[in-house]
Order: C-alpha cells, then sequence, then structure tokens
C-alpha cells in the first residue's frame, strides 16, 4: 500500500467503467477514493456493497467542484504526500500509475501532467497549442495528474469552478514549481460526464483568455 498517496477518482453515472478500475486499484493494493458526484446509476450502491471508500455528493457539483472538495477532503491526513487525479471515465489505464509511482519514488516534483496523444475535442487541441506556445505544457486538461500536497495546499483556495483546474496548472507554473511531463496512450471515452455541445467548447476556450490575462 502506498500510504503517502491517494488516487482520487471523479465519477458521474460511469459504473461501468468505475468498476473496473477499482478492481485493479484494489489488485494493486493502492489507495484510493471516489468523488460520486450524485450519480443515477447504481455506483452508490455498489460501491457500498465492495467496501470501497468513497464520497457522495448530496448534488451534482460538477467536474472541478467535486475534484476540488475532493482536494479538501485530503488535506487532514498527514500521511499524504501525493494527491494522484485518474477519471472514472476508462480512458485512463491503471498500470501508468503503477509507473508513474516508481518514477515518482525515484524523484520529486510538484506536478506531473500526463499529455495525451489524442484528446477528446477540437477545442483541447486549439488550447494545448496556445498553452503550449506560453508555458510549454501541452495538455492542461487531462484528468490525469499527480500533485504535491504541499504545492496544492497553496492555491486550493484560488480555484475556480469554470476552468476545467486549468488555472490550477497556470498558478503551479507562474510560481516555478518542479513539473513533469508524461505521455500516456488513452482508451476511447464511451461516456463523457461533460458532454460534447458548443457550451462545453465555449467553455474550454475561454481558458484562452485566462491565461493570457
Amino acid at each position: 500500500m502506498e500510504a503517502d498517496k491517494i488516487i482520487l477518482i471523479p465519477s458521474f453515472n460511469e459504473l461501468t467503467s468505475l468498476k473496473l478500475i477499482c478492481k485493479k486499484l484494489k489488485k494493486y493494493k493502492l489507495q484510493f477514493l471516489v468523488l460520486d458526484d450524485c450519480s443515477k446509476d447504481g455506483s452508490n450502491k455498489w460501491l457500498k456493497k465492495n467496501k470501497i471508500k468513497f464520497i457522495k455528493n448530496n448534488k451534482n457539483l460538477g467536474y472541478e467542484k467535486n475534484i476540488i472538495n475532493g482536494f479538501y477532503k485530503t488535506l487532514h491526513n498527514k500521511k499524504i504526500k501525493y494527491v494522484i487525479t485518474f477519471d472514472g471515465d476508462g480512458q485512463h489505464k491503471v498500470n501508468d500509475i503503477l509507473k508513474l509511482i516508481k518514477i515518482l519514488n525515484k524523484q520529486d516534483f510538484d506536478l506531473l501532467i500526463c499529455d495525451r496523444k489524442n484528446m477528446n475535442r477540437w477545442s483541447e487541441y486549439i488550447l494545448s497549442f496556445f498553452f503550449y506556445f506560453k508555458f510549454g505544457i501541452r495538455d492542461p486538461l487531462t484528468g490525469f495528474k499527480i500533485y504535491n500536497i504541499k504545492v496544492l495546499k497553496k492555491f486550493l483556495k484560488k480555484l475556480s469552478n469554470n476552468h476545467f483546474l486549468v488555472d490550477l496548472v497556470v498558478f503551479i507554473k507562474k510560481s516555478d514549481y518542479k513539473i513533469f511531463n508524461y505521455t500516456i496512450r488513452t482508451k476511447k471515452k464511451t461516456h463523457s460526464r461533460t458532454g460534447e455541445n458548443l457550451k462545453i467548447h465555449f467553455k474550454i476556450l475561454k481558458n484562452l483568455k485566462f491565461i493570457f490575462s
């Protein structure tokens, strides 16, 4: 058990993929917490039945607020040094967590960003292009990251619910903390909590104004 690391899994109506993820994490004896954003697909019952630690929100908070809420839940645990975010939609591979933990055990960093080779939306590619131009970081929207909890604490109160946590990456980068990039291959998403409508593309592209302000 990696007692100094915890994996936060935001999930909303993703029981099929969540089952596979949780079973693999239990197999490798990794510490994790599911952040159930008021799912209606029976996630709650399954998590209880299988004695998996989870938080069930009383109402749907949305992607960012759900994760931020999870960050706060980890702060009281003084043993935790690193927080890993890992989406519950099945696009990320649990084996990559094992590889990254090995890297982390050999060298320290303040933020590790798992760059996806293939992104989900055209607006993500646009944001990625300009973010790399500005900060040298290719994938600020990836849901697979590892944070040093000491650094995370410094910026939690500044975070917005409108930036898909891109603001957190910007704050860490501008403060000259050590950022490490790791390229991953993702599986094709079978479900998207945020959807594919124009509103989502607009919200993603609004980050351009934030990063150049």
